[in-house]
């Protein structure tokens, strides 16, 4: 029997919201990956607490018993970038992903159809298809790369290691941004980042200032390896989330000394699985990646759709 497809206005209802919740793990348990990312989930969160978020969200329950089954979600991370769309479900029927997204894609079109950006995790062929029938063409892919911990050989392979120091919450922020801002001036998602969207990760319940390592030269950050660890996994998994080094700082050999004393931190904290994203184009990274021993787990995918 079909699903009932529903649409879903702000604020959205904290138990709604707990619900999506639930069909995260529920998904990730079956399929290996959480399905919605954490940005989805925080502009949720906002939306449950009654924020002005651009969200146009679209639920799908089980007729008989009225399970959650199926989500899908627009919104612009509150940022005004470019809307992003990303749909999760447990329903084993092929068609309910273009149900939801077709859904969710009319909502967010009402205003008139603009840029669009689709995630899929993981993706392939099928995803291709679905998304170009829809007016989307592949725009990027994001490796995820696991590796075993700790790293093999002296630091994992390093070269001389770097000394870091935890980053200091209430001090360190404004110098982070422009460290971070300068190593990832072009990117769309790390790049032009501001205080409010820091603190927000800070408040986060898996943020950790220790497991964020500094390096700093000269009274200057001139690069850092901001950890995390996904203790909902088993085993628990530990996660390089972001590394960047400023500009001014290449060539001296820190994103791999970086990288290396990421993972030492982790492993010390008893960690023995890591990983990290890194985007396939960055051929210069995927390759240092690899030569300290990561392999590719999945690959997640963009589409994008030009606005008319």
């Amino acid at each position: 029997m079909e699903a009932r497809v529903l649409d879903v206005a702000a604020p959205v209802p904290d138990g709604l919201a707990a619900e999506v919740r639930g069909l995260v793990v529920r998904h990730e348990e079956a399929r290996g990956v959480p399905g919605l990312s954490e940005g989805r989930l925080r502009v949720l969160d906002a939306a449950v607490r009654g924020e002005p978020v651009a969200l146009a969200a679209v639920a799908a329950r089980r007729p008989d018993d009225g399970l959650l089954i199926g989500w899908a979600q627009v919104d612009d991370d509150g940022g005004g970038r470019t809307p992003v769309l990303e749909v999760v479900t447990v329903d084993d029927d092929p068609s309910s992903v273009e149900r939801l997204a077709d859904r969710a894609i009319t909502r967010a079109d009402a205003a008139g159809p603009g840029r669009l950006r689709w995630w899929v995790s993981p993706a392939d062929g099928t995803d291709d298809r679905r998304a170009a029938a829809r007016g989307f063409r592949v725009e990027r892919d994001l490796l995820q790369l696991r590796c075993r911990l700790p790293l093999p050989g002296p630091r994992g392979g390093a070269g001389a290691p770097v000394v870091t120091r935890a980053f200091r919450v209430g001090r360190d922020e404004p110098a982070w941004l422009v460290q971070n801002n300068r190593a990832f001036a072009d990117h769309p998602e790390q790049g032009h980042w501001d205080r409010t969207i820091l603190e927000e990760r800070e408040r986060e319940p898996w943020f950790d200032a220790d497991g964020f390592r500094v390096l700093e030269v000269d009274d200057r950050i001139a690069g850092s390896c901001w950890t995390k660890i996904h203790r909902d996994e088993d085993p628990p998994l530990g996660e390089v989330y972001v590394i960047g080094v400023d500009p001014d700082f290449h060539g001296r050999g820190w994103g791999r000394a970086l990288t290396a004393d990421g993972f030492a931190w982790l492993a010390a904290a008893g960690l023995t699985e890591g990983m990290l994203y890194v985007d396939a184009a960055n051929t210069a990274a995927v390759s240092l990646y690899r030569s300290m021993g990561m392999t590719t787990h999945h690959v997640d995918r963009a589409y994008l759709r030009d606005g008319a």
